[in-house]
């Protein structure tokens, strides 16, 4: 069961998709993000990178933050995501594009968008994905003062250090991993 735990949606239960498809970040996980993140999420731009069922940005959208951009590029899952947005009530804050990842970040360049948090997600076996961190870093999706957070196994080392970002922090919830990255100096 996934569900909100905090804010205006708090207790709402998420529909996920049956099987493996899809690897929900757990509530013990998200409710250790959310308190690392503490009141960074209030007010702030949020994107949420492979979105999966909406978990993770639909808890910062429940928590306060202005604007949430979900990310799914998997048709048959992004229907899971409409699906949660609505039963949460959040569309007026809550865009959700179902595009892969990395032509969702050419998208936001072309749009000039930035975002104070980046949390990127991608299925742990999707090695490429996680090439996506130093693009971000470089190409200035990430407001001055941004953090992107990586979720990964713990098996996966991340580098310390991704073109422009330095990893500020790591936290370990079981077998999942949370790396903080931001701009070197900043």
């Amino acid at each position: 069961m996934v569900r909100i735990i905090s804010g205006e949606c708090r207790g709402r239960r998420l529909k996920t998709p049956e099987g493996r498809s899809v690897r929900p970040t757990s509530d013990r996980a998200k409710e250790t993000l959310f308190n690392i993140l503490g009141d960074r999420v209030r007010g702030a731009a949020f994107l949420d990178l492979f979105a999966g069922s909406g978990g993770v940005g639909l808890e910062a959208a429940s928590r306060g933050a202005a604007e949430v951009v979900l990310v799914e590029g998997e048709a048959s899952i992004f229907a899971f995501l409409r699906e949660n947005i609505d039963h949460c009530r959040l569309g007026e804050k809550v865009t959700a594009l179902c595009i892969d990842g990395a032509k969702s970040l050419d998208l936001f360049l072309k749009q000039g968008k930035s975002f104070d948090v980046i949390f990127l997600d991608p299925p742990y076996e999707d090695q490429a994905s996680y090439q996506l961190i130093p693009f971000i870093g470089r190409e200035g999706l990430l407001a001055a003062r941004g953090l992107l957070v990586a979720e990964h196994d713990c098996r996966r080392l991340l580098p310390e250090e991704c073109g422009s970002l330095v990893q500020v922090r790591q936290k370990r919830v079981g077998d999942t991993v949370f790396s903080f990255y931001r701009r070197a100096g900043e």
